[in-house]
């Protein structure tokens, strides 16, 4: 297998389809030949890798408070709004290995002092579950030292730096971790932007894309991949 990064990624699994970040989204991902998903690993309070996006439960459930308060018995025994459970990563990623899934594992750490123990969490992880393959994985971060730190843990796995604003501080955190790609906002990409990008040599990706017009206007422009929440419906409308 060589690094061969598809046009459409599925978001937190399939998250327009079923609940993000959950084994439900990620099965049905890997069910409807979807060949790489993303998700976010955040670290509970006793320091395991869960599979969540936000900092709070209050969104995904009828609790309050915050994720990295609870540990990981607590966080699995909670029924999130739709019925599902949170998994961890380590649930996760037997899953993706039972389907030869790839991934792009969003490094999320719920403070950001903890960003680099978050990484090192994340890659104990990825090594145990024999995940820590340059081909079927990637690294993403918006907590660039979480970057930093996998780019001394595992050189050969690419990184990814995300990007949601137009600050332009992304120049030089791309430089210092070797980024790999750029994953950027759609909303604020330009032709101009897409354009210094590519001309810095990164690879260019795009989150959150739901629009298949939106997509095929920015892969004109030069962007490359999409993440998507119903990537199957867009893997169909760029067909």
């Amino acid at each position: 297998m060589s690094f061969d990064l598809p046009v459409v990624l599925g978001h937190r699994g399939a998250r327009a389809v079923k609940t993000e970040n959950t084994i439900e989204a990620f099965r049905y991902a890997c069910q409807s030949a979807v060949r790489w998903v993303e998700l976010d690993a955040m670290l509970s309070k006793d320091g395991v890798v869960m599979v969540f996006h936000d900092e709070t439960l209050d969104r995904m459930s009828s609790l309050s408070g915050r994720l990295d308060e609870l540990n990981a018995d607590q966080l699995r025994k909670i029924t999130l709004k739709t019925g599902a459970q949170i998994p961890t990563l380590a649930e996760v990623l037997d899953l993706l290995n039972e389907h030869g899934v790839c991934v792009n594992i969003e490094i999320k750490p719920s403070q950001a002092e903890l960003a680099r123990q978050t990484a090192r969490r994340v890659w104990q992880v990825v090594k145990e579950k024999g995940f820590d393959d340059q081909d079927r994985l990637f690294f993403s971060s918006f907590a660039w030292e979480a970057l930093e730190e996998t780019m001394a843990l595992a050189p050969h796995i690419r990184r990814g730096v995300l990007v949601e604003d137009i600050s332009g501080d992304w120049r030089p955190a791309a430089k210092k971790v070797d980024a790999y790609s750029i994953n950027y906002d759609a909303d604020l990409l330009t032709p101009e932007l897409i354009k210094e990008i590519k001309d810095g040599g990164y690879h260019l990706l795009a989150y959150t894309v739901n629009d298949p017009q939106q997509a095929k206007t920015l892969r004109s422009q030069g962007v490359e991949a999409f993440f998507c929440d119903d990537p199957v419906a867009m893997i169909k409308a760029l067909a």
